[in-house]
């Protein structure tokens, strides 16, 4: 018996470029004869799907579906291609959850990644990483949409739908970042697109509890998703790892496995309770806060 259906947004696979030598076992997907790295939604979706949760998954390319079929066991027909900010695509995609949780009589939980840090500005070295005087502040209207108008959208469906209503209680889980609330040298932009989506998570749960509707935030670390195949990001993060203390090399730059995010998720929905955040850093990553 199935726990739940749990749509999960922003999903995504990026080839192997990289990889890192820090001690962390990482699973990298591997589908005709290429290795593919997993985003934070991706992890997520690997591990309730191994964990008897019914998954539907929207993602940004459709070729990705073969492999996530392929390796993570995503069932046929439950990969959507959708703009997240397109409110009519939001609109359908929610239609058909909404009809697979009378037909499954399952609660419907929801896993939202909104920031894929697209951005339709070019960026200096094609990275989110930049100095305050080369930051490109006409990038920010995209990456703030990205982090809250998908989110605003896909909840505001889903409360039309009548899925929250239809259950005695609902998770809706957030996957921001560290960066939401530690800012560090060079990373304005990340900073200002997960502060952003922090500051509305804050009020969506208050004004969202009263209807059993529990939110959770999950705040990670720097993650092993392709962000730092990119040379320019990985040296920049180096860099200003170093400057706090911590003496770490290309090789050896601490980071996260998507799946321990997943579990992370797992762990949230599995919980008897309103689990509102979760911090997670890899070993040998600056403290949280200065913790």
């Amino acid at each position: 018996m199935k726990k739940a259906i749990v749509c999960i947004t922003g999903v995504k696979l990026t080839p192997v470029k990289r990889k890192f030598k820090n001690g962390q076992v990482v699973t990298y997907l591997k589908y005709g004869g290429k290795e593919y790295k997993m985003n934070a939604a991706a992890g997520v979706l690997r591990q309730l799907a191994a964990a008897e949760y019914e998954v539907v998954c929207v993602g940004y390319n459709p070729e990705d579906e073969i492999i996530l079929r392929e390796t993570c066991g995503l069932p046929a027909g439950r990969f959507h291609s959708v703009d997240l900010a397109d409110a009519d695509q939001v609109e359908r995609l929610v239609e058909k959850v909404s009809r697979l949780q009378v037909e499954l009589d399952l609660p419907v939980h929801l896993v939202h990644y909104g920031g894929a840090s697209d951005t339709k500005t070019k960026l200096p070295h094609d990275s989110l990483l930049a100095h305050t005087w080369e930051m490109r502040a006409e990038a920010i209207p995209d990456l703030v949409r990205n982090n809250c108008v998908t989110l605003l959208n896909i909840l505001q469906a889903m409360k039309r739908a009548e899925i929250f209503s239809r259950q005695k209680l609902s998770k809706v889980i957030v996957l921001t970042a560290a960066a939401a609330v530690r800012a560090k040298q060079s990373l304005g932009l990340d900073v200002a697109q997960k502060a952003a989506g922090h500051g509305l998570l804050r009020t969506i749960a208050l004004d969202l509890t009263p209807e059993n509707i529990f939110i959770t935030e999950i705040m990670p670390g720097s993650t092993d998703s392709g962000f730092f195949d990119n040379d320019y990001s990985l040296q920049t993060a180096v860099e200003i790892t170093k400057n706090l203390g911590y003496e770490n090399t290309p090789e050896t730059y601490p980071v996260f496995t998507a799946e321990q995010i997943g579990d992370a998720a797992k762990y949230a929905l599995d919980a008897n309770c309103n689990v509102r955040e979760i911090v997670l850093l890899p070993y040998g990553q600056f403290p949280h806060l200065g913790a």
